[in-house]
């Protein structure tokens, strides 16, 4: 990965045998046998302080900056990244990210380990440190050596991170003798039952594959060339962030059934969802006065606690839920939400709006609470005053943006369904569909998006109380078939056909006075 950073001609970034070559050419009389042996002679002559003085020239920190190699990386959402580096690159990385509020919490040592830094963001495990703490650093064979006596936490941690995720190695030759021992230890002791691990190369020669798979690491080998090692690199990681984004709806599984029926629609849908991010504190505040508000308007409400990842990624279950919500309230007033903000302001701030997607919209909640500057077209601001109550006007405020917001896409949302079966989605037809009828059927009975009693109406109840006042005409439609095809598309996964999904569509669009 550091070969692939940015600086002036001619200067590169050295290869670990590079530096090999490099400290031993600056010994006299010395022939090392191995890297390791050439920078341990280095420091046996020069000293650990001018070992490390000469480490930071040849890694050109004062003047090297990330590739896009390191762009599309950091633009992942991990939660995790271990690096043997001793350079900044992925830090210089984290930091441009800022606007995108993608944070990173480097971890050099082990006192760090039991730091809560918060969720969002990616924990940057240093393992052999970087030059800034030179104690730290491991560079030569008596601090590899000592590496599992000296550091056991960091072993253990990583020896976790190694039995309960999936590896996957970038630019790393698994050659580190520390590392080697906590990854024979994990293969040995666990066996057949050891996770898959994968390394990503680029143009990989035979003997190289059969070498990582002699060590039980499966190689995804990228056709390319050594010179451009680092632009595939960052195609791959371009697309494998499209690629999560596009099929990570359905992974989600929502508490509630109709957040997860909108996860369950194709990426280019246009959905329902009221993405709301809030300090713990006034979450049950919002979902008692807030959320009915936005279910009036036409929206599903959500918040991440709502929702389980089939994976663990933190991360990735914000992104996935900002890249699919229609709307997102963000109550600024934590350090925390005021990240998940910046996601959001970045996502409205793409430059590549998808087809049938409007820009994700945001209203930001603040008690005046510092907060990205940004252009103000992109967001609605309500302030809220630090005692909240049913009553006050923060409530009629946010229940306004609610309402002018789904008034602008209530258009556009009553078109999703004949898009979508045209697009030949039928079973995303189907639930766009049933979703735009229960919304058109509570907003003319003018029916409360949480009733007083216990349970709110059915679907069946609300088509009879519809009937009753004269609202619909169900002469020739049995609502009922479309429920439970709904339901069986939503809870089953059976696949719709387009004659099943014709019907409900067209069927829906006659009661909502469409057709």
């Amino acid at each position: 990965m550091s070969l692939n950073a940015k600086l002036p001609p001619p200067a590169k970034m050295p290869l670990w045998h590079d530096l090999g070559k490099t400290f031993a050419d600056e010994l006299q009389d010395y022939s090392p046998t191995s890297v390791l042996d050439g920078i341990s002679a280095y420091e046996h002559e020069f000293g650990r302080a001018r070992l490390i003085e000469r480490l930071a020239e040849l890694l050109h920190l004062d003047r090297v900056e990330p590739g896009p190699a390191h762009k599309e990386f950091c633009s992942l959402p991990f939660d995790i990244v271990c690096t043997t580096n001793f350079d900044f690159l992925l830090e210089k990385q984290y930091d441009l990210e800022r606007q995108d509020n993608r944070t990173v919490h480097p971890v050099v040592d082990e006192d760090q380990l039991s730091i809560n830094v918060g969720a969002t963001g990616t924990l940057l495990l240093k393992l052999h440190g970087d030059v800034r703490h030179p104690k730290r650093l491991v560079v030569t064979e008596a601090d590899y050596d000592g590496f599992l006596t000296n550091y056991p936490l960091i072993a253990t941690y990583l020896s976790n991170l190694l039995i309960t995720k999936t590896a996957v190695f970038i630019g790393y030759s698994l050659d580190d003798p520390d590392f080697r021992q906590i990854w024979h230890v994990v293969t040995s002791r666990l066996g057949k039952a050891r996770r898959m691990a994968y390394a990503i190369m680029v143009g990989a020669k035979l003997g190289d594959i059969a070498r990582f798979e002699r060590r039980g690491v499966k190689v995804v080998n990228l056709p390319g060339t050594r010179e451009r090692y680092g632009a595939v690199l960052a195609e791959a990681f371009a697309e494998l962030r499209e690629y999560r984004r596009e099929h990570a709806g359905p992974t989600l599984k929502a508490t509630e059934e109709k957040p997860l029926e909108q996860f369950l629609l194709p990426r280019d849908a246009m959905t329902r969802l009221c993405l709301f991010t809030t300090p713990l504190d006034v979450l049950p505040f919002y979902r008692e006065n807030i959320f009915p508000l936005a279910e009036a308007a036409g929206f599903v409400p959500v918040t991440a606690a709502d929702v389980v990842n089939l994976g663990d990624s933190t991360s990735a279950k914000i992104d996935t839920l900002i890249d699919r919500a229609a709307v997102i309230v963000v109550d600024a007033t934590s350090r925390n939400t005021q990240l998940e903000l910046g996601l959001a302001i970045s996502r409205a701030q793409e430059t590549e709006i998808r087809p049938n997607r409007r820009r994700l919209e945001i209203i930001v909640v603040t008690e005046f609470a510092q907060i990205p500057i940004v252009p103000i077209e992109l967001w609605h601001f309500v302030e809220r005053p630090a005692v909240l109550s049913e009553d006050s006007n923060f409530v009629g405020e946010v229940a306004r943006h609610l309402q002018r917001l789904g008034d602008e896409m209530g258009f556009a949302q009553r078109l999703e369904p004949r898009r979508l079966l045209v697009a030949k989605e039928y079973r995303a037809a189907v639930i766009s569909a049933m979703t735009l009828l229960e919304t058109d059927l509570r907003q003319r009975l003018n029916k409360a998006p949480r009733d007083t009693v216990r349970r709110p109406m059915s679907m069946r109840q609300l088509l009879g109380l519809a009937k009753e006042q004269g609202l619909v005409d169900l002469v020739d439609d049995d609502p009922s078939e479309w429920t439970k095809l709904r339901n069986d598309a939503v809870h089953t996964g059976r696949p719709v056909t387009r004659n099943e999904a014709k019907l409900v569509v067209e069927g829906v669009e006659r009661i909502v006075g469409l057709a």
